[in-house]
Order: structure tokens, then C-alpha cells, then sequence
């Protein structure tokens, strides 16, 4: 509670005076009187365009005299001061919405509501000094925002039509998310102009992200936002909403499994919201959450750093290998999320059991397995899982679910590879699974995706790769990087690959871990064979799947939705 003082003239509060402890004290009106707070009257004010938003109380002079001469408009104050406004007994009239949170970003929130509910108008500021001082961090960063959208008005000037034209401007997310650059060079060779907003951490609300988004919005008019694996969307919904009212559609492109992500933002979805993700199997699950606009958009791969021109780069000659797999061996994941989900240690065993079942069960996401399925073999951790975890940790179960998963199919399919002297790139758990194994293997420590593996590939006559389980139709990165290199790879069999290959003349498939042996042996001893699959798959991927086409492919989804809309 606030420390402050009264002074009063016949039994009336004429000012008060705040003691601050890192400061002098504070007086609201001090030698100025009554006349100091009256001149934080508007001279400029129009009810036709404007709704007055009072950033602090004060002694009340100066609202009372404003509703004198603007009777029965719709007023604001912003007061978190309730030991303040209790003293001087505020009244709020009917007319009059009074926002008392002390979190800065709900008080924007709300009272962004109330704007639209009084057909967006232009909020005006009317700003009493001493609570600038009082607080600058709260009703400064308040009137940073209010002034901004007195200045710009942004609700009507940025209700332009989207994606009109044949080649539209996009406005990125910027974050060290790893297929950023991908992006924006997809975005160049279009002749797509983009610009940033650029991410100070993790998520979007930041003190000055909506001046920021403001500023770009009215002077680059952008057809969407576009962001990676909802990269910068915060949970609390302020991003959300205002793009609604900004009527700016985002673009979230997912190149993870969105249901290990979408999980904490239930209720976010908006009609301006539009997920593409690269497994066609997330689109119902998405549905079912409340996401509708939602589209298949396979991977794609970068032709410029994975070429067959990266052979003739100098490399490390333990590179050279018949066989190699590059991937992680889930071990630390798996005991991150497990511990991350908050249950009790004497359900790990089940946890590894229906885990287990996940990699035969036709339930593709994680989720609806443990309630639908595994909770008919095991109930006792699905029961916990749904009854005693909260959001978070029922994401970190279900992700932990999915890694053990994988690192259980792994292992199954890479050791089909050891008659062959593999080289295995991943860390160290390789050499934990591996620690007994008398056939000849090799192991090298992770190797970084841009700078090392474009060059890493051809040096194998057969990279191997097995796909994780939270893809359980769709293919991963690895199926296209390869052949761009000029190089050959044997995979498990994904159902949307169909869409992608000729199975059998592009790219090459096992179906069953068992398959695996007889295929390297096959492709090792037949090179011209080996030779004219990379020509194909190479050729394929140049025609159809580099990041190039899927930008592409997102822009005419946009342009057909906004144009039939």
C-alpha cells in the first residue's frame, strides 16, 4: 500500500503527499493548486474521433471538469492507486470504465477490448504528471502505447485488403529459429519484399512491441505476419488480439510437431490465424483444437547449401564410410521431459511401456493415445497424467512419450546397420547403447547442420535414416537434404511420401526394420543403380521441393483464401 499524507482545508483533502522510499516526497498538486491538474485538459479533444483515457485520477479536478463539458461519452481511467481512490472516495458514473490492474500489459489488453467496443476510435491520453513520476514504469509504458494510437490510429488505417496483389509483403518474426534465413531467401527469389520485428526474447510482449508493430504496419501495410513453430506468440493472447483487430492474418509455419506446441494455446485461434504444418496427419488433431485454418505443407531443403559441388570441399577423412546415420540417440531428452513432467518415479515403468506401444499404435498424436488407448492396458500414469498434471507438464509427458518412442525405434532400425562398419553421428549415447557390440561401428560427435553436414553427406555411399515418432506419416528434413547433396539415401517408409517420390525410382524405402540389411547390401553392391535413384531424387527435389516452393505454395493458399473471403 502506498505511504501517503492528506492536507486538508475545512475538513476537505485538497492534495496529498507520497512518501517514496528511494526519494523525496511527492506532491499531486503542490504550489500549483487545483489549476496545475486542470491543465491536463485537452485542447485538441473531438468525441467524434477520440475516447479520453485518464492515466491517473488525480484530486478529480480535471475529470469531473471534463465530464462537465463532455457529458454521457464513454470515459477510461487507468488508476491502480486504490488506497489513493479510496481516500478521495471515485465514483466512477456509468459512463466511466475504470481499469485498477497493476499488470501493464492486461491493462493494454483490456482496455484495447474497450476501444473496440466503442467502435475503435482513437484512445486519447490525458496525462497527469504526477503519476508519471510515481510509477513511470506502469503509466509511462501506458502512455508510450495510448499516445501512439492517438498519433496513428492504426485500427482504421490498417484495415487494407490482404493479399490483393500478385506479389504481397510479408512482415517476419525474427528469431534464431534454424530455417529463418531459409525464409527470407525463399522470400528474395520471389521478389517477395519483407522486413523484420525482431524478437528480444522468447515472446512478443515486450514493453515496445506494439509500437513497433504499429510503426511497420502503417508505413509497410504487410499482407501477414509470419512466424516459425509459433515462435514469439505469447500464451496470454496480446498478440492475438491484436492482430484481430488489426485485421492481419499470421502465418505460423510449423516444421515441428505443432500438437507439442499448440497444446498451451487453446483458445488463441483466431480467423486471422493460419497454420501450415508439414504432417498432413496434425490437421485433425488441430481441428479438434480449435484451429481451422490449417494446411499440409511438407519440408523443403536449401539446393544452394546442399549441392553435389560440396564433395570437392576439404573434409575430415573419417568421413568416408559406406553406411552413416546422423542423429540423436534420445537418452538426455527422454530424462529432461520425464523429469519435466513432475511424476512420481515409481510410474516410470509405465511410462516406458506405453511408450513403447506408441511406436505400433495407429494413434498418431500422443495425446489422444495415452486417453484413448494406452489408458485401457496401463490406467493407473494415464490416470495421473490426466488428473494430477497441469498444461506444461502434461506437454512434458507427452513429449517425453514421444522421444522414448523414438529413441526405442532408433535403436531398432540402426542396429540393422552394424554388419556394415556404420558411422554414427550423435552423442555419446550411441556409445552407452553400443558399449558391448563386437561387430565393427564408429562413432563422431554431433556435427552442426548448416556449417558441417551440407558437406558431411556425400562422403557416405548410403546415409541412413529412420524418422521420429512424432511424424508418424510424414517425412523429415533428411529425405530431401541428401539427394540435393547428390548423394543416396535409404529411409523407413512414411505414407506422405507418395506425394513427394516415386518410391522405388527417386528414393529408396524399408518398411520393416528386417528389410534393412538386405537393402544396404543390395545398393552397396549395385552402384549404377544407386547412381541413377540420386539423379532422379536429385531432380525431384530441384522441381518440387526446395523452401523456395513451399513460400510459394503458402502465398497462393493465402491469396486464394483473402480473395474468395
Amino acid at each position: 500500500m502506498t505511504r501517503f499524507t492528506c492536507k486538508y482545508e475545512n475538513s476537505l483533502c485538497i492534495d496529498i503527499e507520497v512518501q517514496r522510499e528511494n526519494g523525496s516526497p511527492l506532491c499531486m498538486l503542490g504550489t500549483g493548486g487545483k489549476n496545475r491538474e486542470l491543465a491536463i485538459l485537452p485542447k485538441d479533444f473531438s468525441p467524434e474521433k477520440h475516447l479520453a483515457v485518464f492515466l491517473g485520477y488525480g484530486m478529480g479536478y480535471a475529470y469531473q471538469a471534463f465530464l462537465q463539458k463532455y457529458p454521457n461519452i464513454p470515459v477510461a481511467v487507468i488508476d491502480k492507486e486504490t488506497d489513493l481512490l479510496q481516500t478521495l472516495s471515485f465514483q466512477p458514473n456509468n459512463n466511466t470504465e475504470h481499469f485498477e490492474d497493476t499488470n501493464k500489459e492486461t491493462v493494454l489488453k483490456k482496455i484495447t477490448f474497450w476501444q473496440e467496443s466503442n467502435n475503435n476510435k482513437a484512445l486519447y491520453p490525458i496525462v497527469n504528471p504526477f503519476y508519471q513520476r510515481l510509477d513511470k514504469e506502469f503509466y509511462g509504458y501506458l502512455r508510450e502505447q495510448l499516445t501512439a494510437s492517438k498519433q496513428y490510429n492504426f485500427w482504421e488505417k490498417a484495415k487494407y485488403n490482404k493479399f490483393q496483389n500478385k506479389t504481397p509483403r510479408l512482415l517476419l518474426i525474427s528469431s534464431k529459429y534454424f530455417l529463418f534465413g531459409e525464409v527470407e531467401n525463399a522470400c528474395n527469389n520471389l521478389g517477395i519484399e519483407c522486413k523484420h520485428l525482431q524478437l528480444v526474447n522468447d515472446e512478443m510482449a515486450q514493453s515496445d512491441f506494439i509500437k513497433q508493430l504499429l510503426e511497420i504496419v502503417i508505413s509497410f501495410k504487410p499482407d501477414a505476419l509470419v512466424t516459425l513453430n509459433h515462435s514469439g506468440i505469447d500464451r496470454e493472447g496480446i498478440l492475438m488480439d491484436l492482430l484481430n483487430k488489426l485485421e492481419l492474418p499470421l502465418i505460423s509455419w510449423f516444421v515441428d510437431n505443432p500438437n507439442l506446441v499448440l497444446a498451451s494455446y487453446e483458445g488463441l485461434s483466431s480467423p486471422w490465424l493460419h497454420i501450415f504444418t508439414w504432417d498432413k496427419d496434425n490437421i485433425p488433431s488441430l481441428n479438434k483444437k480449435g484451429f481451422n485454418n490449417v494446411y499440409y505443407l511438407p519440408l523443403g531443403t536449401d539446393t544452394n547449401r546442399f549441392n553435389p559441388n560440396n564433395k570437392n570441399i576439404a573434409y575430415p577423412k573419417e568421413w568416408n564410410s559406406d553406411v552413416s546415420f546422423v542423429g540423436n540417440s534420445m537418452i538426455s531428452k527422454v530424462q529432461k521431459r520425464w523429469e519435466a513432467s513432475n511424476c512420481p518415479d515409481e510410474l516410470y515403468q509405465d511410462f516406458l511401456t506405453i511408450s513403447k506401444d506408441f511406436i505400433f499404435s495407429n494413434k498418431k498424436d500422443a495425446h489422444d493415445f495415452i486417453l484413448e488407448e494406452a489408458i485401457k492396458k496401463i490406467p493407473a500414469i494415464c490416470n495421473y497424467y490426466h488428473q494430477n498434471l497441469n498444461k506444461e507438464e502434461q506437454l512434458a509427458f507427452e513429449t517425453g512419450l514421444t522421444w522414448e518412442a523414438t529413441r526405442l525405434y532408433r535403436l531398432s532400425c540402426v542396429e540393422q546397420t552394424l554388419d556394415f562398419n556404420p558411422l554414427i553421428v550423435g552423442d555419446d549415447g550411441w556409445q552407452v547403447f553400443f558399449e558391448k557390440e563386437n561387430r565393427n561401428w564408429r562413432w563422431h560427435e554431433p556435427i552442426a547442420y548448416y556449417t558441417h553436414l551440407p558437406n558431411f553427406y556425400p562422403h557416405s555411399r548410403i546415409n541412413f535414416n529412420c524418422t521420429s515418432m512424432q511424424m508418424k506419416g510424414a517425412s523429415n528434413q533428411r529425405i530431401l537434404d541428401v539427394p540435393a547433396t547428390g548423394s543416396f539415401v535409404l529411409t523407413d517408409y512414411r505414407e506422405q511420401m507418395e506425394n513427394m517420390f516415386d518410391i522405388g525410382t527417386e528414393i529408396i524405402c524399408y518398411k520393416t526394420t528386417n528389410e534393412i540389411p538386405d537393402l544396404i547390401k543390395y545398393y552397396l553392391s549395385h552402384e549404377k543403380e544407386r547412381l541413377e535413384i540420386i539423379q532422379k531424387g536429385r531432380e525431384r527435389v530441384l522441381k518440387c521441393h526446395t523452401w523456395t516452393h513451399r513460400v510459394a505454395e503458402i502465398i497462393r493458399v493465402m491469396q486464394d483464401f483473402y480473395c474468395a473471403n
